[in-house]
């Protein structure tokens, strides 16, 4: 009977959602139909003003040309035996020729005889309506008027006359006409417009066709049904203008002769996308109500189905119980299971005044065992070392998997001695490590595994369980960096260390958004000690620390985004810097080095970035020298050569850092677009002390000399290792020797002395 209840409950709902639906999409059709018809009107309304004025700047361009031919002929001071028709004739010719729309200019007598014309073949008759000649003459104050369509003889083409009469001395009249296509009268209305079904009329108000697009030759001259009238404005619901089909009509008088421009969109062209906008809101109508037909199926086979779980749960509360606390690859407890009796643990101790321990192992390199034979090969390996965790510890230890290749062991009540249980905790880690560094066979196959541990003591003061499973988490990565396989307690000055790292980070933060770093500058010198340049070392001036060096927030930095944003100032600064040398004579061959961090370098834009910098400084990109180190280059080396390339091509140049240090490949280094070889400070150190050294330098010389490449050491100190360099062909350098990273001031100052001296 409840059942009975709950299912008409669901089929009440679905079907208010149907009737929702229902209503909702009706709305919206409704909606959208009214929103396309007012866009059609707006539309036409539009259009007839953009045709009006068009219409209007051409026809009056027409009745200005026209009223000066009286001056041009010089009309008014003559009688029409005195006029001179050739070069009448002339005239005409010329001004037609000056205007391309016009198709032929003519001036004709009161019995429309044609006086002078600009018909180069000869006079060509004028297809006249009756009257118009009349009409046109009779009119008191001269205005531009228009004739019916006519058939043009000439051109067998569909034209409009345009007249104004013209008074001679006298005070007789002539004609002066001017002929038009309705082809060009069509493109200066339409102005390229693309509205789909739209129909234009030029009409006369009582409704004579003029010009129509598209062309209707049938009704040209012909009055159309229901005539407009000059007070016709706006848009309105009729009958289009030509085709007769219901649709939105917009109409508008020009300034002439009692015509105006009428634009039609019909209904079914209003419309047409409105329609596909219906069927889509259809669609998506009945793919709703096919939702909540399917969704009230679905909850009430859900609702039956749960009804059966019910009972099927009143037989099974201890294997929910299991599933919800325990692991269900390696039965063990899970995460939530082993938070609670930690926190119970720590309680009990606290109150006892007893030690525990909490150790924290994670697999390593387990990923690789996945990535190679598969995750069910790495699910055995995680059910054999729980096997193997649970045998190596006490019944009253809980032995856990927090997921992934993650365990932990809680180790409860050992001593009442700190000292005491850190002893028998390493012994319980030193067992757990042996036993779990012991071969494993799967699948007929060995297998070798190791794990890093982290421990960390519990006991007489209060402790929240996440703080101290954050303190063998901290241990365990000290063991990984200590190689692995091995065991680290927790060190409370580590965790100063992090805190230190998370502060600094903090502080870099601040430094970015205030600009408390400053760039120092090491110079690059010839064999000669002339400077060609320097290396921008960046420091950072703390508002408590002091002075920051790189080695202690760089890597800080580097783990985070930060070096991004450090380094882009870093460049940008540099090339401000380099930008102000070159606009001096005496400086402007300097050449900067700038770093380029790994992250930095990997950044999709980075080369639009550094073409913004060299956009917004103004400076010249051949003074800009990039340097790359030997493990970002190899890093993706197609991905490295592309940016190289697309930099190279801007002006910019390149150098590798710290060559020699790394694992480079001759092969790549040849298709990289670099510079410059930088020969690492280590090799210079050492020269004269290990002749190793000094054949690796003497080889990378080599190199850079076969692959066409400059070659500069770094970390140059004595005059010796000068000597040496300059003796085996590297005739650049920077180091101690030749000056420290200095301020800007002081280098400036160094590099006067340089240039003097030179």
């Amino acid at each position: 009977m409840r059942e009975t209840r709950i299912h008409l409950a669901i089929a009440s709902v679905a079907a208010a959602f149907l009737l929702a639906i229902a209503l909702a999409a009706f709305n919206l059709i409704e909606q959208q139909r009214n929103s396309a018809l007012a866009n059609s009107q707006q539309q036409a309304s539009r259009f007839v003003m953009g045709a009006v004025a068009a219409i209007n700047r051409t026809l009056l361009d027409i009745d200005v040309l026209l009223a000066s031919l009286d001056e041009t002929e010089d009309l008014s001071n003559l009688h029409l035996d005195e006029m001179n028709w050739v070069a009448a004739n002339k005239t005409l010719i010329t001004i037609d020729q000056r205007n391309l729309r016009l198709h032929r200019l003519t001036l004709l007598d009161t019995q429309s005889h044609v006086l002078a014309s600009s018909d180069p073949a000869g006079v060509a008759p004028l297809i006249l309506s009756a009257g118009f000649v009349e009409r046109t003459l009779g009119l008191p104050i001269a205005t531009l008027t228009l004739s019916e369509p006519a058939l043009d003889a000439s051109s067998a083409q569909q034209v409009i006359y345009m007249a104004r009469h013209l008074k001679l001395t006298d005070g007789s009249k002539i004609l002066a006409v001017a002929e038009m296509t309705l082809a060009d009268i069509n493109s200066i209305m339409v102005q390229g417009a693309d509205i789909s079904g739209l129909e234009v009329s030029l009409e006369r108000g009582s409704g004579q066709l003029l010009a129509s697009i598209p062309a209707q030759d049938n009704l040209l001259g012909k009055p159309l049904a229901t005539p407009l009238g000059q007070g016709t404005q706006g848009a309105q619901r009729l009958n289009a203008r030509l085709s007769g089909l219901p649709a939105v009509v917009a109409a508008q008088p020009i300034l002439y002769d009692n015509a105006l421009i009428a634009a039609s969109i019909p209904i079914h062209a209003a419309l047409e996308k409105w329609q596909q906008d219906r069927n889509f809101i259809l669609l998506t109508a009945g793919l709703f109500a096919a939702m909540v037909l399917i969704a009230s199926g679905f909850t009430s086979w859900y609702l039956s189905r749960l009804a059966q779980a019910r009972s099927a749960i009143k037989q099974s509360k201890a294997e929910i119980e299991h599933l919800a606390f325990f692991d269900h690859l390696t039965d063990l407890p899970n995460r939530l299971l082993l938070m609670d009796r930690l926190g119970h643990a720590l309680v009990t101790n606290v109150r006892h005044q007893r030690y525990g321990a909490l150790l924290f192992l994670d697999l390593d390199n387990f990923k690789n065992l996945n990535d190679t034979q598969g995750h069910d090969v790495g699910d055995l390996l995680l059910k054999q070392i729980a096997t193997r965790l649970q045998a190596s510890v006490r019944m009253q230890d809980t032995v856990a998997r927090l997921g992934g290749d993650e365990f932990v062991i809680l180790l409860e009540d050992i001593s009442a001695n700190p000292i005491e249980a850190a002893e028998a905790a390493r012994r319980v880690g030193q067992k757990l490590l042996m036993a779990l560094d012991q071969p494993y066979t799967f699948n007929g196959k060995t297998h070798k595994s190791s794990v890093s541990m982290g421990a960390a003591l519990y006991g007489v003061e209060p402790m929240m369980p996440a703080e101290l499973l954050k303190q063998a988490d901290i241990a365990m990565y000290q063991a990984k960096a200590r190689g692995r396989n091995t065991l680290c307690f927790f060190d409370p000055q580590m965790q100063a260390s992090i805190t230190a790292h998370a502060e600094l980070e903090s502080d870099l933060h601040t430094a970015i958004a205030e600009q408390q770093f400053i760039l120092y500058y090491q110079p690059q010198v010839t064999q000669t000690g002339a400077v060609l340049g320097a290396e921008v070392l960046i420091r950072w001036q703390h508002s408590t620390r002091g002075m920051v060096p790189p080695f202690e927030f760089i890597p800080v930095a580097e783990e985070s985004e930060l070096i991004n944003q450090i380094g882009q100032w870093v460049l940008q600064t540099a090339c401000q810097q380099l930008r102000i040398w070159q606009q001096i004579p005496a400086t402007a061959h300097l050449q900067l080095a700038v770093n380029v961090s790994a992250r930095q370098f990997r950044q999709t834009d980075f080369v639009s970035q550094v073409q913004q910098v060299i956009d917004t400084t103004g400076v010249a990109p051949h003074g800009l020298k990039l340097e790359l180190t030997e493990s970002l280059v190899l890093t993706n080396v197609d991905d490295t050569i592309a940016k190289m390339s697309a930099l190279k091509g801007l002006g910019v140049r390149f150098s590798m850092d710290d060559f020699g240090t790394g694992q480079s490949s001759l092969s790549y280094l040849t298709r990289l677009p670099l510079d410059q070889l930088k020969i690492d400070q280590s090799f210079v150190r050492n020269i004269g002390i290990k002749s190793t050294d000094g054949v690796i330098v003497q080889t990378i010389i080599g190199m850079a000399r076969n692959l066409g490449l400059e070659v500069i050491a770094e970390g140059v100190e004595t005059t010796a290792q000068q000597t040496y360099l300059a003796e085996h062909g590297c005739t650049l350098y920077q180091g101690y020797l030749l000056g420290k990273p200095t301020p800007l001031a002081e280098f400036e100052s160094l590099l006067a002395r340089s240039i003097n001296s030179a």
